[in-house]
């Protein structure tokens, strides 16, 4: 969520959180802040009208980059139709413009396209197979979680909020690691085994409530918990911390 924002810079507003009758297949609308009184900033919604949105609500940026990191093994069976019915999920949660999806079997390539863009990105979803301490690629084996997550702590990052659908990467040896980078904002992932299934549903329950509803990530992620069935061994760590999630 944005914080401390400023007279005249363009902000994301969820569409729900706006009372004006907004046309958009996107589940945000770019907005310039025209005051900020409080806590809330101060929109043009259009004919002349404007509406005080929170500033909880707003985010500087938005971008989703998925990656699908490849084992070779079963990517037809679990790691495609999983990245698949993500990828759907998101083009209908916000446009094209704002969602990229990559399929990657190496560090080296991750380095390479976050070195190109990592500016445009908000949220970072990884898919594949984890450990308690490292993921795995078809070309470099198990990659641990610094030297995994050392990848993206380039020059001029800004901290991101990571998703991981990859099995136990939420242990405190990865997520709790994870989320003393300089790249990540937060760590998301699950305490043991998830199921396909039930990791597609979770990010996607996770995103209605983050993105579209305009809750906080901390507060999404409890719902999307709460929501989904056999969700309860996500965990959620800040700073080296877990916030939120099972502690055994």
């Amino acid at each position: 969520m944005a914080k401390n924002l400023q007279i005249d810079e363009r902000v994301f507003v969820p569409v729900s959180k706006i009372k004006a009758n907004l046309q958009s297949p996107s589940s945000f609308v770019e907005k310039r802040v025209l005051a900020v009184e409080g806590r809330s900033v101060r929109v043009d919604v259009g004919n002349a009208e404007t509406e005080l949105v929170a500033s909880s609500l707003c985010h500087r940026n938005i971008g989703v980059l998925m990656l699908s990191i490849g084992d070779l093994e079963t990517e037809t069976t679990l790691l495609d139709p999983l990245g698949k019915s993500v990828l759907q999920f998101c083009r209908l949660l916000v446009s094209d413009d704002f969602i990229h999806a990559y399929k990657v079997r190496s560090l080296q390539e991750i380095e390479v396209l976050w070195g190109r863009s990592h500016a445009a990105y908000s949220h970072v979803i990884l898919i594949g197979h984890g450990s308690d301490a490292s993921i795995k690629f078809a070309n470099g084996d198990w990659i641990d979680t610094d030297a995994f997550m050392n990848a993206f702590d380039v020059a001029g990052v800004s901290a991101k909020t990571f998703i991981s659908l990859c099995c136990e990467t939420g242990y405190k040896a990865f997520g709790g690691a994870a989320s003393s980078h300089t790249s990540c904002e937060r760590f998301i992932g699950p305490f043991h085994s998830v199921h396909g299934a039930i990791a597609s549903q979770f990010v996607q329950t996770f995103l209605v409530y983050h993105l579209l509803e305009g809750e906080t990530a901390s507060v999404a992620f409890k719902h999307a918990r709460a929501s989904v069935p056999g969700s309860t061994s996500f965990r959620l760590w800040k700073d080296k911390k877990l916030v939120a999630g099972p502690k055994s």
